[in-house]
């Protein structure tokens, strides 16, 4: 769990919740905590505050209002999760917000940020329209309180998600035919690549004694369509088995960036099922 990561842990973790490497260190130094609250009394003390600098560094590692994350990471998935609202998809207030956005570049020379997570795109229209008539100085004040609310945020999902103890895609292997899990079973993760249509690995594995792959991937995943294999040929030879699938393809569609996928198989020489798990 994410109070009993070690500082390099940690880091890896916070760097998700505000890309500022100061504050990073400070937050990390003092793992492992003893309780959450300690944890966010941490990290609220050392984002307070935050240089103009230090701003900077951390909008880089932030989309613009209505735009697609780039990567694969935790971050990413933060984003794709926080600018989810109602109103999304309503083609002519993403244009104002765009227009917003290319307005506010121009008037202040970065990207306009504000605590999406809880907000209608009209509502971050409205507030977008407001700030334009601010002067530098309050703006980037408001700046870093959205970086700080962001952050902490952030910090509550992971500490309520605890994502450290496992990937974003997990698995189990059960051999029905033995009434037994299935151990050293190898697993590949990859995802398909919209553009060009091919399959990139993003995670391997190898069941554990109860069956279990807890650490396929990554603890956080973008929304796209993945493909887990199962070698399971191998795993029936070195049993001295034959079976009629030397291996087990599943691809599914993860829709949910927040949300935990499992992708439990139930398996025989001559039979096998899936089903989305929890």
């Amino acid at each position: 769990m994410i109070l009993d990561a070690t500082a390099a842990e940690l880091s890896e973790l916070l760097r998700s919740c505000l890309a500022v490497p100061r504050w990073i260190e400070q937050v990390a130094s003092g793992a492992p905590y003893a309780s959450a609250d300690d944890l966010r009394e941490r990290a609220r003390q050392a984002a307070d505050p935050l240089e103009p600098a230090e701003i900077e560094e951390a909008l880089a590692d932030h989309p613009r209002i209505g735009a697609r994350p780039q990567g694969q990471g935790l971050a990413a998935a933060f984003s794709t999760a926080e600018q989810r609202a109602p109103d999304a998809d309503d083609a002519e207030l993403a244009a104002k917000v765009s227009a917003g956005n290319a307005a506010y570049e121009e008037r202040f020379g970065r990207v306009f940020l504000i605590r999406a997570a809880g907000r209608t795109r009209a509502e971050v229209f409205a507030e977008q329209q407001r700030r334009l008539a601010l002067d530098d100085e309050t703006d980037l004040r408001i700046v870093a309180h959205e970086l700080r609310e962001i952050a902490m945020l952030r910090l509550e999902r992971l500490i309520e998600r605890r994502p450290a103890i496992r990937s974003h895609i997990t698995t189990h292997v059960l051999d029905a035919a033995r009434g037994l899990p299935a151990s050293d079973v190898a697993v590949t993760l990859e995802q398909l690549a919209g553009a060009t249509g091919t399959w990139t690995v993003v995670g391997r594995g190898q069941t554990d004694t109860d069956g279990r792959i807890t650490t396929l991937g990554p603890a956080a995943l973008p929304v796209s369509r993945y493909r887990v294999t199962f070698d399971t040929g191998s795993y029936f030879a070195k049993q001295g088995t034959s079976t009629f699938y030397p291996e087990v393809v599943v691809v599914v569609e993860l829709a949910d960036p927040s949300a935990h996928y499992h992708v439990p198989l139930l398996l025989s020489p001559f039979a096998y099922s899936t089903y989305r798990g929890s």
